[in-house]
């Protein structure tokens, strides 16, 4: 019989031979039966929320079993600033997720993988090229100087960008610090939370090896649908530009009819009226040109470790390969990782380790590719062609497809080395340490780059015209980073006659980061198949960068645990930063926390018991933190230096230019977070739930002073003159239960987690009240804009309307006609227009809504069964708003600019037949700049939430019966699939994560792959 701790029976206990097929499961009176092969066997008894147990048989035959209740909850040790704590005994705002969380997924990088998994640690992803970091925010807005999470990988600083060259599957837990409490420790580097990335160490006295590689195909995402058809798109470009210009007249678009027709008829023909020109009726997607439909990755993974009195290891090596998505010259990306940890004993009191890690990569890629690219992807006329029917290279081909292919390649090169140093002394067993490490850092990057001219014809008989500088150019670059850490500190930790426990820590800190970079570009190549600077003849410019700083500061924590009821903690800084003038670089930074376990108090526990609460944990905390994230010398009056237009004795001299004003005091921006939390686990720990809300104020923000007279002859200093306020909450809940299906248990589990935050400025020199600017009372992200009514539908209800000519474009005169946007007269002033742009006269405008990410979610769903395993992950954004800024052709098409590209969604126009269409008139220019379509109004505000089927995860792993006869731990094959489904609202097809458009599309992913463990 199985009982619990009270004696009560416990039915769907599984029961099982370890290490054979044999199971069973106890019936609703708790009681099993089994049979077993001999003495030997051991019967493992397991149920969700109860720990497991396993028990030799023996010669019994018989065997009852007390399951107690599972504790690995409440005995969870999650990494903090400097050392580690129970979950249990946490006060302030903490939060992670472990390593397996984003194992197995065909990720490219840990931003990737992290997106979602943590409430308001916000990730914001946007772009889908290899190389590109993921954006990392914890809490909502920070400052506006900007201002992001301190993020440390064993202790070392990373920034986002440095993330990249982490191999995901190293690493062992991820820790999200996120009040000031919590991250006082790290003082001005943590002002706006900080991100603790632990790296795996061995942890068995056996010899393990553990390999793991996948093979994935990526398909293309979203890009825009773009209308091909001749006819279509020649009557829209004509309609756009007239009475502009008589763009595409009836005897050009005559052609386009007939092949409208008949798509067999020939795209390129010979100009009626110049027999040396060619005239293009092409039906040419340069989305389906440009991009493939699919790409491969590969990822091989092998670690090996073991761990006994003497010496601990982990060696571990990866391999990734990503090739791009360009049909033509495409872009390859190649990562080698090592890394090696290792920890040795000296003596009984001193142990002495390293982890040194070592990455290398290379990204080969087309030398146009870049922002320039993406956005003329779009531009090209669906109507050319990639190719003359002679086989040259037509303009628009040759701009965009013969660069891609021929023009010139740039090839990056990254070695990072790192290597960390450390050493522990307890110098009173299991009270008392003191533990030192230094780690050195050298990342450097080199780039070797060329451009070359693209040859192209206009005509059967025309000269040969080029596509980029006929006389090309060479161009050498490097990127260098040293950095140097240093930590020393002790700490002691004991408890008193059982019930006082008490946790000393201090230590000491400095870091030094110096960067440089610098280029060298030659034009006027004379060799076109070994471009370099040697094989140049023109005239050599370059550049050099360099910048460096350093922080230096003491810390400090206090924790005190009375009888597990309870907590208190403080921690401390005091920091300084070369950032700032010597007089105002040193800072102190406090912080306090304190928690109450109601769960553990007498009085409770009849109330626990009823509700079956396990834990309930009350928690509050406040901190005062300064952010040192400005630039390295805004103290520092610079001087800048450049060659001058003019030419002066046949050279164009060096100027060096006046510097801007400083101010004559410049310090920390001062961050303090007020936070309340409460943690509660239910039901044997199978519930759990975690909500925090709280406010951060960020006070004296660097910006601009107040307006100085003209004969002052610069800008304004920048001095610390503005204040924010941020007010938000989080949400964790999840759930883990099983049943029995066919005598073996099916597990399951249930998680979800939101953020929210909102923020506002509170101080802000703006004396007019201008809306384009700050202002007290501005909500970050707000967005000012008109009503719109609908459209114009006859003359009469044009005469009657109120007079819109001051928000009109000035390529249509400012005037209005039937089929033209209808605004709001809201201020019933006989006119449509901005007022003075101010708070006290801001004309027809009003508050639409807000670009800010709110509800930031992700859905976690787990099961398994018989060794089969699934995971569905959902992420997303609860509510955003976003209004296409104006000349965004990938949104407004032809609304923009008549030479561009009629988007699919710009065939929904009014015409006397279609009155209710969603968009105006076709009319070229109204959002090329901010007027007309081009104003923010209600209409065209796009919802700009999504839900994202971020993964997708089916597994299965072989019974431990035939893997110990292959001499394997553990054998599984899984397929994972990343990205694959999103539902938005964006009328147009734009990823709802890419809505610029002008960016490197984002991919679906299919993998398949294998866990080999030895």
């Amino acid at each position: 019989m199985v009982t619990d701790e009270k004696g009560a029976p416990i039915p769907g206990v599984s029961v099982r031979v370890m290490g054979t097929p044999k199971a069973a499961t106890t019936d609703g009176n708790g009681n099993y039966q089994i049979e077993a092969g001999s003495p030997a066997d051991v019967l493992v008894f397991s149920y969700v929320g109860l720990s497991e147990q396993k028990v030799v048989i023996g010669t019994r035959k018989q065997i009852n079993v007390v399951l107690k209740d599972d504790d690995k909850f409440l005995n969870e040790v999650v990494v903090v600033g400097y050392g580690t704590q129970k979950k249990v005994n946490l006060s302030g705002a903490v939060d992670g997720v472990s390593g397996k969380e984003i194992e197995n997924r065909p990720i490219t990088s840990v931003g990737a993988g992290l997106q979602g998994l943590i409430p308001n640690l916000n990730i914001t992803i946007s772009s889908g090229q290899v190389n590109k970091a993921p954006k990392f925010n914890i809490r909502g807005f920070t400052s506006l100087n900007g201002g992001s999470p301190y993020i440390l990988v064993d202790n070392v600083p990373f920034t986002s960008e440095e993330l990249l060259a982490l191999n995901p599957a190293d690493i062992e837990n991820v820790t999200v610090l996120k009040d000031a409490a919590s991250a006082a420790i790290y003082g001005a580097r943590g002002a706006f939370g900080v991100v603790l990335i632990t790296t795996k160490s061995a942890t068995s006295s056996d010899l393990k090896i553990n390999a793991n590689t996948y093979y994935a195909i990526r398909q293309l995402g979203k890009v825009p649908d773009i209308v091909t058809d001749p006819l279509t798109v020649m009557e829209y470009k004509h309609d756009a530009a007239y009475p502009l210009y008589d763009l595409y007249p009836e005897n050009i678009r005559d052609y386009a009819r007939k092949r409208s027709a008949d798509p067999s008829l020939p795209a390129v023909i010979v100009s009626p009226s110049d027999p040396n020109a060619w005239m293009y009726y092409g039906t040419t997607n340069w989305m389906d040109e440009v991009y493939k439909s699919s790409a491969p990755t590969y990822n091989a993974n092998l670690n090996i470790s073991k761990k006994d009195d003497k010496l601990s290891y982990y060696l571990s090596t990866e391999y990734f390969r990503n090739e791009g998505m360009f049909n033509y010259g495409n872009d390859k990306y190649d990562r080698y990782n090592l890394r090696a940890k290792a920890d040795y004993n000296l003596s009984k009191w001193l142990t002495v380790g390293t982890n040194t890690f070592f990455m290398t990569s290379t990204y080969d890629e087309p030398s146009y590719n870049g922002e320039g690219f993406f956005h003329n992807v779009n531009r090209q006329s669906s109507l050319d062609v990639p190719t003359n029917p002679d086989g040259s290279w037509t303009s628009t081909g040759a701009a965009l497809l013969g660069k891609m292919q021929s023009g010139g390649r740039r090839l990056t090169r990254t070695n990072n080395f790192q290597t960390t140093f450390t050493a522990k002394a307890s110098l009173v067993k299991d009270i008392w340490d003191l533990k030192a490490d230094a780690t050195v850092r050298k990342i450097d990057t080199t780039g070797r780059s060329f451009d070359i001219a693209i040859p192209y014809r206009t005509g059967p008989n025309s000269a040969i015209s080029y596509s980029g500088d006929v006389a090309g150019s060479a161009t050498n670059s490097e990127r260098h980073l040293r950095q140097n850490i240093y930590n020393i500190y002790t700490d002691f930790h004991k408890t008193f006659n059982e019930k006082h426990y008490l946790q000393v820590l201090a230590g000491f800190n400095q870091e030094t980061r110096n960067w440089s970079y610098g280029y060298v570009s030659r034009a006027n190549l004379i060799s076109t198949t070994l471009p370099s600077l040697n094989l140049a003849t023109g005239a050599i410019t370059a550049g050099e960068r360099m910048e460096d700083w350093a922080v230096r500061g003491w810390f400090y924590r206090f924790n005190y645990i009375f009888d597990n009821k309870y907590i208190l903690e403080l921690n401390g800084r005091y920091d300084g930063t070369s950032r700032f003038p010597s007089d105002d670089r040193w800072g102190f930074f406090p912080s306090a926390s304190v928690a109450w376990v109601i769960s553990n108090e007498n009085f409770f526990k009849p109330v626990a018991e009823k509700l079956k609460i396990n834990l309930l944990k009350f928690r509050a905390s406040y901190g005062a933190l300064g952010n040192q994230d400005v630039g390295a010398y805004y103290y520092i009056p610079t001087m800048n230096a450049g060659q001058i237009g003019q030419i002066l004795e046949g050279n164009k001299p060096t100027a060096v230019y006046p510097p801007g004003a400083v101010a004559n005091s410049l310090t920390w921006e001062r961050i303090s977070t007020l936070n309340f939390g409460g943690d509660i686990s239910m039901l044997k720990n199978r519930l759990d739930l975690s909500f925090d809300a709280y406010t951060r104020y960020t006070k004296g923000m660097l910006t601009r002073g107040k307006t100085l007279p003209g004969p002052f002859g610069v800008l304004e200093p920048k001095v610390n003159a503005a204040d924010l306020k941020t007010k938000g909450w989080e949400l964790r809940i999840g759930w883990k239960d099983g049943f029995m299906v066919n005598n073996s248990q099916l597990y399951y589990n249930v998680g979800f987690n939101m953020g929210d935050s909102r923020s506002f400025i509170t101080k802000f020199d703006n004396p007019n009240g201008l809306i384009n600017d700050y202002y007290v009372g501005k909500e970050i992200g707000e967005i000012w804009g008109l009503e719109t009514e609908g459209f114009f539908q006859s003359k009469e209800e044009l005469a009657s309307h109120a007079n819109q000519t001051a928000v009109g474009s000035d390529d249509a005169g400012y005037k209005f006609d039937v089929g033209d946007l209808k605004f709001k007269d809201l201020n019933n002033d006989g006119k449509i227009d901005k007022g003075k742009n101010t708070l006290a006269d801001h004309g027809d405008q009003k508050i639409i809504g807000n670009s800010a990410a709110r509800y930031q979610y992700g859905i976690d769903l787990g099961a398994g069964w018989k060794g089969f395993d699934i995971r569905v992950f959902f992420q997303g954004v609860g509510k955003r708003d976003w209004y296409p800024g104006p000349s965004n052709h990938y949104f407004w098409g032809v609304y923009a600019q008549p030479w561009t590209n009629v988007q699919a969604h710009n065939l929904d126009r009014w015409t006397p037949e279609t009155p209710n269409a969603y968009f105006p008139r076709v009319k070229a220019y109204i959002a090329e700049d901010a007027t007309e379509l081009g104003n923010p109004q209600t209409r065209y505000l796009q919802d700009a939430s999504y839900l994202r089927l971020k993964n997708l995860t089916l597994g299965y792993t072989l019974p431990k019966s035939l893997t110990s006869k292959m001499k394997m731990d553990k054998l599984r094959i899984y397929f994972s699939a990343e990205n694959i489904l999103d539902v938005s609202h964006i009328k147009a097809r734009l990823d709802p994560e890419g809505l610029d458009g002008t960016i490197y599309p984002f991919q679906k992913t299919y993998s398949v792959g294998l866990n080999l463990n030895f």
